[in-house]
């Protein structure tokens, strides 16, 4: 009987050393796949060998272009509102008042012709009007709204604008990162100049006006004597205001586009200038083209993403 045991308990101990050499190595090999299994991956699908580009949003700023003018009465709403807006949302928002005056009665000292392609695109022909993100014409009673619902939004391009002064000329770099994949949109870089401060009389229907007795203006005389008139657009920095192609291969998820521009600041005061960049996805419809981000920055100065 206790041979039997001893042969036993021989059979048994082989077999387990035999089983072992086979098993260890494969829960080894178990647990090398699964610590690699759990790595971050790295690999670039673009065959860059870098790592995989992963979707990124940046700060969203809404962009309102205000088509108004020095003759305008009704035009001090849509003014104010902006004005209001601004140290509602700081930064987050960017408007530019596209001046309209030709002559005579509806003289303008701010006017320029470089906007009416924008105001014929988008039958705009009354005065004060509002475009939101190149999307949404509003009148002044929806301004605020639109306003707060387009810096809500989140954006996938980022830009950042770099200038440098010397004597009249502006060097301005422009750098815009793609946060996500925009390689089968028509994307757009538009840049202009800006300038605030500037003071010049203000038609104002809101004075003496019964309906707008608790508004600020209706006790501000008309016209409005030395107003002043902010963001006023001076020219295009881009070929024109619906802005130059960014080059397909460079707006990719993870893409980087760079351009590099000197722009003419001559009679611009120092401070009072600045450059305003738009990122536009113009699918030549009025109603989905829009503006995907925007930037601006004093002359001078630095803006990050």
């Amino acid at each position: 009987m206790e041979s039997r045991q001893i042969l036993l308990f021989s059979v048994i101990k082989t077999y387990c050393m035999k089983s072992a050499r086979f098993i260890l190595p494969a829960l080894a090999l178990g647990f090398a796949l699964l610590i690699t299994g759990c790595k971050k991956k790295t690999d670039d699908t673009n065959g860059g060998g870098g790592p995989t580009p992963t979707t990124t949003t940046y700060t969203r700023r809404a962009y309102v272009e205000d088509f108004t003018g020095t003759w305008c009465g009704w035009c001090p709403l849509m003014s104010y509102t902006l004005e209001q807006k601004q140290q509602q949302h700081g930064s987050k928002l960017i408007f530019v008042g596209m001046h309209y005056g030709p002559t005579g009665g509806q003289f303008d000292p701010y006017h320029s012709n470089t906007f009416l392609s924008i105001m014929n695109r988008y039958g705009i022909n009354a005065f004060p009007t509002g475009l939101v993100n190149r999307q949404t014409v509003v009148s002044s009673s929806t301004l605020a709204s639109n306003i707060d619902f387009a810096v809500a939004a989140e954006s996938y391009v980022g830009i950042k604008l770099e200038t440098t002064v010397t004597g009249t000329d502006c060097a301005l770099k422009t750098t815009v990162k793609f946060g996500s994949d925009f390689s089968k949109k028509n994307v757009k870089l538009v840049l202009m100049l800006i300038e605030d401060g500037l003071k010049y009389n203000q038609v104002n229907y809101l004075a003496g006006n019964s309906s707008y007795q608790t508004h600020p203006y209706y006790s501000a005389g008309n016209p409005m004597p030395n107003y002043t008139h902010n963001g006023v657009f001076r020219r295009s920095v881009t070929a024109s205001l619906e802005g130059d192609v960014i080059p397909v291969a460079n707006t990719g998820l993870g893409g980087q586009y760079i351009n590099n521009t000197v722009v003419s600041v001559t009679g611009i005061p120092t401070g009072k200038g600045k450059i305003v960049a738009l990122v536009i996805n113009d699918t030549g419809s009025n109603t989905s083209t829009q503006v995907l981000n925007a930037q601006s920055v004093v002359i001078g100065q630095t803006q990050d993403f």
